[in-house]
């Protein structure tokens, strides 16, 4: 995607950062990728992929299934970031999620600890539990700063109106943290918030496991209909996995509609967190490719930033 793929070294935090994709983002959301580049280089991030990673391998399948395994896949990610010298970050909530407990599992139960590290030992692998695991909010409202954040706003999005979907496990630290930290750095780029009664519901792609229909029709098409009755000019997500779901929903719609007859068009846009901020910092959409290989496009939100109106 350019040569922004790689940021700065100035490293303003004093940590280097190793971003984790996971699976979604570069298979369905490259734009997405392109524009957190765009941000952590702007805000002067010593940013760059993590290297030789694992899937996440989600504990929510995972877990459930065979958890000395789930522990001992994402320990090789957690040695990996420990062994690289850099701050483990995600963006998507299923992988922070996994990374994060994983972590505090480890640490919190030697006997377990023991357990990754004999199998990492038999591929020359050592892990010492000293890696950081951080959210991608947490980087940009803990480490870089609300004001900082600010002053590199030279585009303030004030007419673009916004439904936000923080996600369930970006509640994991409690409403005060990951989902005011959205919300925060949201209203600094200028964006108008839409309040919903379905701020808080779950985007179901778990669900979606179990039983497509249900996890399309009541959690995806509830959010789809506040949209499209509320006009907004997108939904603003933070987890790729989210995404992967909504973008599913829109699918689902154009080829099968809706059944309630509720829905009938839906051509309201979902957006990932750093395409606003991204925009908002002076970006243009074809700076990360912000209206290609999407299943709804963008174009109305990028005519009306354009015009102002």
């Amino acid at each position: 995607m350019g040569e922004t793929r790689l940021t700065t070294n100035s490293n303003v935090t004093g940590e280097k950062y190793g971003y984790f994709l996971g699976c979604v983002m570069p298979a369905k959301m490259p734009w997405a990728e392109k524009a957190t580049f765009l941000v952590a280089n702007k805000l002067g991030l010593n940013w760059d992929y993590m290297k030789e990673t694992l899937c996440c391998v989600r504990p929510g399948v995972w877990k459930t299934l065979d958890p000395d395994t789930w522990l001992t896949m994402t320990g090789q990610n957690l040695a990996l970031a420990e062994k690289q010298g850099v701050t483990l970050v995600d963006s998507c909530n299923g992988c922070w999620i996994s990374h994060y407990e994983a972590l505090e599992e480890l640490k919190d139960e030697p006997e377990k600890m023991e357990m990754v590290k004999e199998h990492l030992r038999k591929a020359n692998m050592d892990f010492q539990g000293t890696v950081k695991v951080k959210h991608f909010l947490q980087v940009l409202y803990e480490d870089v700063g609300i004001e900082k954040i600010k002053a590199n706003i030279t585009n303030p999005l004030t007419n673009v109106r916004v439904m936000r979907h923080v996600g369930c496990h970006g509640r994991k630290l409690g409403d005060d943290v990951l989902p005011r930290y959205f919300d925060e750095i949201l209203k600094a780029t200028g964006v108008q918030l839409v309040n919903t009664p379905y701020d808080s519901m779950c985007c179901g792609l778990l669900v979606y496991f179990s039983d497509p229909k249900i996890a399309i029709y009541r959690n995806v098409f509830k959010k789809f209909k506040f949209a499209q009755d509320l006009a907004v000019d997108g939904i603003v997500v933070i987890c790729s996995g989210c995404y992967d779901q909504f973008d599913r929903g829109v699918k689902v719609l154009q080829e099968e509609g809706d059944p309630t007859g509720e829905i009938t068009e839906f051509d309201i846009p979902v957006l990932h967190f750093s395409e606003i901020l991204a925009l908002a910092m002076g970006y243009k959409p074809e700076d990360f490719g912000m209206d290609v290989f999407r299943t709804v496009s963008p174009t109305k939100l990028i005519s009306k930033i354009k015009e102002g109106k």
